[in-house]
């Protein structure tokens, strides 16, 4: 049975953040939540060395330690929306999603700001993903295909449900204006994005070639993935501006995205 606070206080990660911006908004639309532990290791690293039984009370502490740092970091005084990545295995699913409904309740969060991230590599468990994707479907929360690349787990999921984004895998975006494989690729997901209304967005571009292939095939939609922005302060809250709209709609976009050497300078400016 899943209990969200049985072994939760024996966790030690920390939050940090990385922003998603549009092409041409001064101000991130979305943060994804990062969960790290010690010495740099990834949470699937420390879910990895749990026993089965202990996973769910892990995801529920990424849950409440990433809606607790995001809004302390003053993601209440914006628009933008909350990313939370999460896994939920067989006999998790309900569990997990009234745990995140009481939580972000909890911290005066409304759902609608909420975007559950849902792997769509194809080391994981389809059955367990697409469970998790039409759960949130039904319950009216946000959901993004992350590493989506066009594999046949990435593209059964997208056939069997309609996400608000999907993600571009970083090995699909990196050196993609040296390859034209990837830029086949990337082209067909765009294409498909397209037709179902999806927003893309990618992760990992890095130089000012990337962006520019990117940008001309339809991309609007970046993740800044250099360095992990610390869970401080006020540092998601941001001036009063008038691009809320722009946020909510996610418009499509004409300007070029700057190249990543020149991002975290931007946000640094920006938050």
């Amino acid at each position: 049975m899943f209990n969200p606070s049985a072994t939760a206080a024996t966790f030690e990660f920390r939050i940090g953040f990385q922003p998603m911006i549009a092409a041409d908004a001064g101000q991130p639309f979305a943060w994804q939540a990062v969960a790290i532990g010690r010495c740099g290791r990834s949470f699937a690293a420390i879910a990895a060395s749990l026993a089965p039984e202990a996973r769910p009370a892990l995801e529920a502490a990424r849950i409440t330690q990433s809606i607790a740092a995001a809004m302390d970091a003053g993601l209440g005084d914006t628009d933008a929306l909350l990313a939370l990545p999460l896994g939920a295995g067989a006999g998790m699913v309900d569990g997990m999603l009234t745990h995140l409904f009481r939580t972000a309740l909890q911290h005066g969060l409304s759902t609608d700001r909420l975007v559950i991230e849902i792997s769509a590599d194809e080391r994981g468990d389809h059955d367990c993903a697409a469970a998790l994707a039409e759960a949130c479907t039904t319950r009216g929360i946000s959901v993004a295909l992350d590493c989506f690349g066009a594999g046949p787990n990435a593209l059964k999921l997208l056939a069997r449900f309609t996400p608000r984004f999907v993600k571009l895998d970083p090995s699909l975006v990196r050196n993609i204006d040296a390859s034209a494989s990837r830029r086949l690729i990337a082209e067909s997901v765009m294409r498909l994005a397209r037709n179902m209304g999806v927003t893309v967005i990618a992760r990992g571009a890095e130089s000012r070639g990337e962006h520019a292939v990117l940008t001309q095939m339809g991309v609007r939609h970046f993740q800044i993935d250099a360095g992990l922005m610390p869970s401080q302060p006020h540092l998601l809250r941001r001036e009063p501006r008038t691009i809320a709209a722009t946020h909510r709609r996610l418009a499509h976009h004409q300007r070029t995205m700057p190249s990543r050497s020149e991002a975290p300078a931007g946000m640094a400016l920006a938050v």
